[in-house]
C-alpha cells in the first residue's frame, strides 16, 4: 500500500493540474478522488488502511487461462474493477481487483506445478466448492449480487435466506470453482420473501 504521503501528494498535484486548466476545486475534494480512484469509500478509510499496521492479502487461484474470462465474471458481479498483474516477463498472470475496502488478487495457477503436483499448490479448484474457504462479501442488496453473479455464470448454492436476526444472504458458486458468501450489511433490507 501507498504512504499516505503518497496519496496527499498526488491529491496535491491533481488540484495544481485541474486549476491550471481553470478548474478550482477544493484539497479536501481532491482527496476524496484521490481515494475513489485507490478504490477506497472515502478519504477516512483510505486513510485509516495507510495507519493500520496490519493488513491481510488474498489471491485467488483460478485454472490458467482463464483472466480474462475471470475479469469479465469478477468486474460484472462486484460492479469493480481491476488492474492487471504482470510477471518478471511481462506475461499477463491475473489481476488485482478491489471488493468494497479490499484488495483481492486473482491469478491463474501456475501449469508446471499443476502438472507437477509433488511441487505443491496452490492449485485451482478442480471441482466446485474443492475449496478450503468461503470468501465472504457484505453488500447493499444481496439479491442484485446474487442475480449478477447468476447472470454471469455462477450457480446458486444457498438460495437467499434470511437468518435469524434478519439478515438476507446466499452462497454461490463462481465459474472457477470457489464458494462466495453475500450478505446485507441491515437486517430486512429490501426484502421480497
Amino acid at each position: 500500500m501507498e504512504s499516505i504521503t503518497r496519496y496527499k501528494s498526488m491529491a496535491k498535484a491533481m488540484r495544481h493540474a485541474l486549476a491550471k486548466r481553470r478548474i478550482n476545486l477544493p484539497h479536501s475534494t481532491c482527496l476524496e478522488i484521490v481515494a475513489s480512484q485507490a478504490g477506497f469509500s472515502d478519504w477516512n478509510v483510505l486513510k485509516a488502511a495507510c495507519e493500520n499496521d496490519l493488513s491481510l492479502s488474498l489471491t485467488v487461484f483460478i485454472e490458467h487461462s482463464r483472466q480474462a474470462e475471470a475479469v469479465r465474471f469478477y468486474e460484472a458481479v462486484f460492479d469493480t474493477s481491476s488492474i492487471a498483474i504482470y510477471s518478471p516477463d511481462n506475461q499477463w498472470i491475473g489481476f488485482d481487483m478491489r471488493v468494497g475496502d479490499s484488495k483481492i488478487s486473482v491469478a491463474g495457477s501456475n501449469p508446471r506445478r499443476e502438472a507437477e503436483p509433488w511441487r505443491g499448490g496452490p492449485f485451482f479448484p478442480k471441482e466446485k466448492g474443492a475449496v478450503n474457504v468461503i470468501l465472504c462479501v457484505t453488500v447493499s442488496n444481496a439479491e442484485d449480487v446474487l442475480q449478477r453473479a447468476v447472470a454471469a455464470g455462477a450457480t446458486v448454492r444457498d438460495k437467499l435466506q434470511g437468518s435469524i436476526h434478519g439478515i438476507r444472504g446466499a452462497t454461490f458458486f463462481d465459474p472457477f470453482g470457489h464458494i462466495w458468501g453475500i450478505r446485507e450489511k441491515t437486517p430486512g433490507h429490501r426484502s421480497r420473501f
